[in-house]
């Protein structure tokens, strides 16, 4: 009787023992840990349900793979996604589903956007799993009740998806089905040739600092942009208008500019402002930031030999910026 006693209670211990097994997240990250530049969820109220959230990477390459190996850091990128909007439409329980814009680069390259529904997120992390939570630090703009933009930073425990070792291949034949919807910006657009020998010959002269100018701008047409060209010795501004002869706030587009002896614009302390260190063509390190009232304004800047450069652009994006301040630098010194 002791025998059989003994048997049935460490029977009972396996059976309690695999049904917490089963309850229980792993103890380890159910995929591999990638970096994240930035997170920013814009909880404002909108008629659809859906927000908007940006999720921005280190990467350039985001096809490189993990340390997994059959993973590329696309994949783990994209199972993020799912897990931090499956955590959001649980915790808030208010939405239909969030529109994640996804930026590779620190903000350079335009990944394209995804829906993620609240539906589908659920059902993915029904059948993938969950494992062990993630601290995953989001940005989140909204506004105080009395209509003021405001800004909180926190910090999540969020529940991994499953899906390293046997789920590998069915979550990357998954994420080659997710439809991407392409960014209307610069980088899906033709490029135009910026009228570099009309604009060049306005400053030459008339200035002591050297003369950067891109060669295109990205976007289909630039016979709409009327030029205001304005040089002195310590610097010289390219103002970009849409409209001939308007020269208005409305009708500003974007200014190429540079000044001697100007530091590089200190980060903004408004909640709806961003800054952050970028690297542009050759290594040279920029700042890119982005300031925001009526419109938001997107800027890059950098130095060389004592001398400020600036791209702004009117409601403009990163990887437009980026790409105008590239081909300017690629260009060389005029």
């Amino acid at each position: 009787m002791r025998g059989r006693g003994l048997f049935w209670a460490i029977f009972a211990g396996v059976v309690t023992a695999f049904t917490i097994a089963l309850l229980t997240p792993n103890s380890a990250l159910a995929r591999p840990e990638v970096s994240v530049t930035e997170i920013r969820w814009f909880n404002y109220t909108s008629k659809d349900g859906w927000q908007s959230i940006q999720f921005i990477v280190p990467d350039r390459h985001t096809a490189q793979s993990t340390n997994s190996r059959k993973l590329r850091l696309y994949d783990v990128h994209i199972a993020k996604m799912f897990e931090i909007s499956r955590f959001l439409c649980d915790r808030d329980r208010t939405s239909e589903g969030y529109n994640w814009s996804y930026q590779a680069d620190n903000g350079n390259i335009d990944m394209g956007s995804f829906k993620i529904s609240c539906e589908s997120a659920r059902f993915t992390a029904t059948t993938y799993g969950l494992g062990k939570p993630e601290n995953t630090v989001i940005r989140r703009n909204f506004n105080q009740k009395d209509g003021r933009p405001s800004l909180a930073v926190a910090k999540y425990s969020i529940p991994t998806l499953n899906v390293a070792k046997n789920r590998v291949l069915q979550w990357r034949d998954f994420v080659q089905k997710i439809p991407t919807i392409p960014n209307k910006s610069g980088a899906n657009q033709a490029k135009s040739r910026f009228p570099v020998s009309n604009i060049f010959a306005q400053i030459k002269g008339k200035t002591r600092v050297p003369v950067f100018l891109p060669n295109i701008l990205p976007f289909s047409d630039t016979q709409q942009l009327d030029f205001d060209v304005q040089a002195g010795s310590h610097g010289y501004i390219v103002g970009m208008y849409l409209g001939k002869g308007c020269r208005g706030g409305a009708c500003t587009f974007g200014t190429i500019e540079a000044k001697r002896d100007e530091p590089i614009s200190p980060p903004s302390q408004l909640p709806r402002d961003t800054y952050r260190s970028i690297e542009l063509a050759g290594g040279m390190k920029g700042t890119y930031f982005q300031t925001c009232g009526n419109y938001c304004i997107a800027s890059v800047e950098w130095q060389r030999q004592g001398v400020l450069y600036r791209v702004s652009l009117k409601n403009g994006r990163q990887s437009d910026v980026v790409q105008i301040v590239n081909s300017a630098l690629q260009a060389g010194q005029r």
